[in-house]
């Protein structure tokens, strides 16, 4: 029984590069992508409030087995978004608040668990964005089989480590590394685009002429 940890990138997003998702939200940035990249809608922050923007850091877990996420602690670098495949496990937490602490002496940019977290109070006090899928008291177990840094399932979304994570009050997308360039593109015509139909509502168009949606037809 072992934790595999796949090859990481030598090299991050620096600031600017960052910046320049700074105003991009997760429905921008699934529209841009034809819908894809949005987590399981189950997969809910754990507070209001929370604006994520980072690279994934890729655990894979059995159900309820802590040890290979805090293996991924131990490798985390600052800006990174902890995403865990644990199987949509909901019965036994895998995150709680010491290893929170930890995300947070690492400078971590957030936390996504496809399974159950718990001691939900005060990693909501933490204020580190979290996103889960359950929470319960119960407590995790040491299989000591995983992986960290590789290819993953979370949330019905393929994630490699180094892509984008982007975390809001409506939930996750996920944007893969080597598309960033184009979607980024797309996600400024998408928001062109909502600020002329804003513009046009106010002068009083109504959005499904705006939408050039086909007219209703008289019910039979």
């Amino acid at each position: 029984m072992v934790v595999h940890l796949h090859p990481l990138p030598k090299r991050r997003l620096g600031p600017k590069a960052l910046a320049d998702w700074s105003h991009i939200r997760s429905p921008i940035a699934s529209d841009s992508m034809n819908k894809a990249g949005t987590l399981d809608a189950a997969i809910r922050p754990l507070k209001t409030g929370y604006l994520m923007l980072g690279q994934a850091l890729t655990v894979r877990a059995m159900a309820g087995d802590i040890t290979a996420l805090l293996h991924a602690l131990s490798v985390a670098k600052p800006g990174d978004v902890l995403v865990v495949d644990g199987r949509g496990h909901t019965n036994n937490a895998i995150l709680g608040g010491n290893m929170t602490n930890e995300a947070l002496r690492r400078g971590m940019a957030g936390l996504i668990i496809d399974g159950a977290i718990r001691d939900a109070a005060e990693i909501r006090d933490h204020g580190i964005p979290c996103y889960t899928r359950a929470i319960t008291p119960a407590g995790p177990h040491f299989g000591h089989i995983g992986d960290v840094g590789g290819a993953i399932s979370c949330g019905g979304v393929v994630v490699h480590t180094g892509d984008l994570v982007i975390g809001d009050d409506d939930g996750v997308t996920v944007v893969p590394k080597a598309r960033m360039a184009s979607v980024l593109a797309a996600c400024r015509e998408t928001l062109a685009a909502e600020a002329e139909w804003e513009r046009r509502l106010e002068a009083g168009e109504p959005f499904a002429e705006i939408l050039d949606l086909p007219p209703m037809e008289p019910a039979p």
